[in-house]
């Protein structure tokens, strides 16, 4: 049995062993760890593991010069000296994982100083260990080891450290694994890597496997590795990721992924609600089977379609991009779609709007026209008619039938033009019909009614969609008027000939 005490002279001789290799390189990984650490100190979690790095790596080099020393006094010095930075280790290991799980909210000053106290105290039992032997009862040096007897002191550290932070630990790491689906594999490496660490301590802690090597600082490298993958691999807090996740999740929009085989591979929550169909459902069938969705499609364009949901029909824009490699290759499609059918709402209400005022308008032009035409017609008629009345009863009869001759013709005219009110009515677009074969419609009409033929001839071009329906209206009413004149004022042979070129 050995005693350290502080004050004493010790041998400072050391020798050369290959066992401190194992020590020597996990400090310098560790040391690596904490500059890479503090450069991306912006990043949660950093710091905490940042400082974890610089204390394994004070741990590391005593136990190096624990392996190297001569004599047992300094191995024992090395031993007492390097137990001072074990618990702040597992101290910054939970910050750590505290600060990983709710970046700013659970690591706050308070809760950083009630861990921290233990260690302080320890650090007391450690420097008074040789008055009271709190922590240590005695020591002895076998081979390059010291081995040691534990008091209260140490078993009480122990109990902190593992049981308790242990335990602290494997909540918030349950916690973050069920309500993170992005954080699982992080988590898993974080507990692979906590459990590996602390077993090899304990094993070495007890002896169990008696090893010339460092289990404890090779299962602490072990451990720090996989919180480094876990922090900086999977990029949890980069801002860019984080986003398109945001989107993804928050978008009103579905958002689909397609493979080169049209396949779902990805889509968000809203591409769910839209289908009717949990996630699991839709994964990885053809996109064929929701959507109507052909090969035509996968060039990027805009297309519209309707989908049945339950007895309602509901309109989307789907809209569709071609996903390429860094090579150029296609390896895949996005497709968005967009619910528009507030949109097809409104615009049904505007048309149906513009068609209401269309009809108002043209009543006002028609009562307008009866007052201009056929009320002046029959005011007209009334006074031939007294006119006629008089010269029959003076006996001026080839004068009355003067009279009644342009009445007849006064009549016809306004029959004309009544019948001409009537097929402007009758044949006004609506909207259900498309608007040329309305067109022709009134056209033949018009032949009836008034023996004009008429021919119309529409350039390349001009569909039924090119024109909106207030300006089918604007164009049906200038046609009506221009054919109106013409068959008042013009001297037609019976045939009139329109080219509609939409120039």
């Amino acid at each position: 049995m050995a005693e350290l005490h502080w004050g004493i002279k010790m041998n400072w001789l050391y020798t050369y062993t290959p066992y401190i290799w194992p020590s020597i390189i996990t400090a310098c990984f560790l040391i690596a760890l904490a500059v890479y650490s503090w450069s991306k100190r912006r990043v949660p979690g950093a710091m905490p593991l940042m400082l974890g790095c610089l204390f394994g790596t004070l741990w590391a080099v005593t136990v190096a010069m624990e392996f190297a020393a001569a004599s047992s006094e300094t191995k024992i010095f090395w031993f007492t000296f390097g137990a001072l930075f074990e618990l702040p280790i597992v101290i910054a290991i939970t910050c750590f994982v505290i600060e990983y799980a709710w970046p700013g909210r659970w690591l706050t000053r308070r809760n950083l100083a009630l861990l921290s106290f233990p260690w302080f105290l320890n650090v007391v039992l450690i420097l008074t260990n040789n008055s009271y032997h709190l922590v240590w009862l005695n020591f002895s040096v076998v081979g390059s080891s010291v081995l040691s007897q534990l008091n209260m002191g140490a078993w009480l550290t122990t109990l902190y450290a593992f049981v308790i932070l242990g335990g602290l630990n494997l909540i918030v790491f349950f916690w973050l694994f069920q309500r993170s689906l992005q954080h699982r594999w992080p988590v898993v490496l974080m507990l692979a890597g906590q459990v590996v660490g602390r077993i090899f301590f304990m094993l070495e802690l007890t002896f169990i496997i008696q090893s010339k090597l460092p289990l404890d600082v090779m299962g602490m490298a072990f451990e720090f590795l996989m919180y480094a993958m876990a922090l900086f691999s999977f990029h949890i807090f980069d801002p860019i990721p984080m986003a398109h996740q945001m989107v993804m999740k928050q978008l009103r929009a579905g958002i689909l992924v397609l493979d080169p085989q049209l396949r779902i591979i990805s889509l968000n929550p809203s591409t769910q609600a839209i289908l009717g169909m949990p996630e699991k459902q839709i994964l990885h069938h053809s996109i064929q089977e929701f959507l109507p969705f052909g090969d035509e499609q996968t060039q990027p364009e805009l297309t519209e379609i309707q989908l049945e949901t339950g007895a309602e029909t509901r309109h989307y824009q789907l809209e569709t991009s071609a996903l390429n490699d860094w090579r150029g290759l296609e390896a895949g499609h996005l497709l968005l779609l967009s619910d528009i059918t507030g949109q097809k709402q409104v615009q049904a209400k505007l048309i149906e709007q513009q068609r209401a005022l269309a009809m108002l308008q043209e009543r006002e032009q028609l009562a307008r026209d009866l007052h201009d035409s056929l009320g002046q017609v029959l005011g007209y008629a009334s006074l031939k008619m007294s006119a006629t009345r008089k010269l029959i009863a003076d006996g001026k009869l080839v004068k009355a039938d003067d009279q009644l001759a342009h009445l007849e013709s006064s009549l016809a005219e306004a029959t004309a033009d009544v019948r001409e009110y009537i097929l402007n009515l009758r044949t006004a677009p609506t909207g259900e019909k498309p608007f040329f074969s309305t067109l022709r419609n009134y056209l033949n009409g018009f032949h009836q009614n008034h023996g004009i033929h008429t021919h119309i001839s529409i350039g390349p071009g001009m569909g039924e969609g090119v024109l909106s329906p207030d300006m089918q209206i604007q164009l049906f009413h200038i046609l009506q008027e221009a054919l109106s004149n013409a068959r008042k004022h013009a001297a037609t042979n019976n045939n009139i000939h329109i080219l509609w070129d939409g120039r």
